[in-house]
């Protein structure tokens, strides 16, 4: 499947100046400094386009999104594992056809899947979502989102362990290092 711009080109107009046209079949980098910006142009409207699509629905499915640049993310707040799975199976279902009504492509491979839950004994039981074109998600144990550790419980005792590993092995380096001198 090739995206929206693969045939496609652009003239830009500023006071008059008509510039000659451009392919739109030019790719930004993650690491470039215009990914943010154009990741914002084309989310914003689909992230609005997804609220809106909840509040048409007869039953209202209580998730939400969130976006950082280009890692978005659905949040289903339920006590219960299965109501959450039906409404993220929902919420999955309506992005990616909003996506692909977008001619935008989403990466199902980078799809992830976590449930937070007080509970001692918890369902590990995976996601189906070849139905909606998507993969098996399996639910991680831990999470990491923008550098920050989370478990099941969100207690942050895997993220101060990794960050204290961190920190010991960078000071033993540091005294390996300072022998050298």
């Amino acid at each position: 499947m090739n995206s929206y711009h693969s045939s496609h080109s652009t003239t830009y107009t500023w006071n008059g100046f008509f510039s000659p046209l451009f392919s739109t079949n030019i790719r930004v980098g993650q690491g470039s400094a215009l990914s943010p910006i154009i990741s914002t142009i084309y989310l914003a409207p689909i992230i609005k386009t997804f609220k809106k699509r909840y509040k048409n629905l007869k039953e209202k499915i209580p998730t939400n999104i969130l976006s950082f640049v280009d890692d978005s993310l659905l949040i289903s707040q339920e006590k219960s594992y299965d109501l959450s799975f039906f409404f993220f199976f929902c919420s999955y279902n309506i992005i990616s056809k909003i996506l692909l009504d977008s001619s935008l492509i989403m990466e199902h491979s980078k799809s992830e899947v976590f449930h937070f839950t007080r509970s001692c004994h918890f369902s590990n039981s995976s996601i189906n979502l070849t139905t909606v074109r998507g993969p098996i998600l399996i639910p991680k144990l831990i999470w990491c989102y923008l550098g920050f550790f989370f478990d099941r419980k969100l207690t942050f005792h895997y993220h101060i362990y990794f960050y204290a590993t961190k920190c010991l092995s960078t000071l033993n380096a540091m005294k390996f290092l300072g022998n050298f001198s």
